[in-house]
């Protein structure tokens, strides 16, 4: 036997937990809208690197946003990397993100030795491990690995213009 007592407290139940989530999830949404605020704010804070403030302290530059214009390429390194030529004793390596090569490839154009660049893009650590990637993956030509610049960073590339 059900009495009429019982109906009406577990409707009443879950009216509460359904209004407990709408305000769960409304507290969801507040919080993740004061994230966004604060990256977007840290990123505008932040000028974009320049070629002189990566050859200054590539390890500073891990994690910034890099633009770099007319900046001569020492080496192209494979299909999807060269490295600049930052100095005449420091060559930085860029890899280029998946949809800069279709760019390029769309475009007919390749990354040589001596052209000069318009290079935007996310500064990343670099180690062995990271480069040995690169080689697997084809980024790097197995015969260009010994040319793979020595630094502790390296350009992550979503935009590459050659001039």
């Amino acid at each position: 036997m059900t009495s009429k007592g019982e109906g009406g407290i577990g409707t009443l139940l879950s009216i509460v937990a359904l209004v407990a989530i709408g305000v769960f999830l409304f507290w969801l949404y507040r919080e993740s809208g004061q994230i966004e605020s604060t990256t977007t704010d840290a990123a505008i804070d932040q000028p974009a690197l320049t070629a002189g403030d990566i050859l200054a302290n590539p390890a500073a530059a891990v994690g910034r946003r890099a633009s770099l214009d007319s900046v001569p390429v020492a080496t192209g390194l494979g299909q999807g990397a060269f490295a600049l030529s930052l100095s005449e004793s420091m060559s930085y390596p860029v890899l280029m993100s998946s949809d800069a090569i279709q760019r390029l490839r769309a475009t007919g154009v390749s990354v040589f030795g001596g052209d000069v660049v318009f290079v935007q893009g996310q500064v990343y650590t670099l180690n062995d491990s990271i480069a040995s990637a690169w080689i697997q993956e084809g980024a790097v030509d197995q015969a260009m690995a010994g040319s793979l610049p020595a630094t502790v960073s390296f350009l992550l590339a979503d935009s590459v213009v050659v001039y």
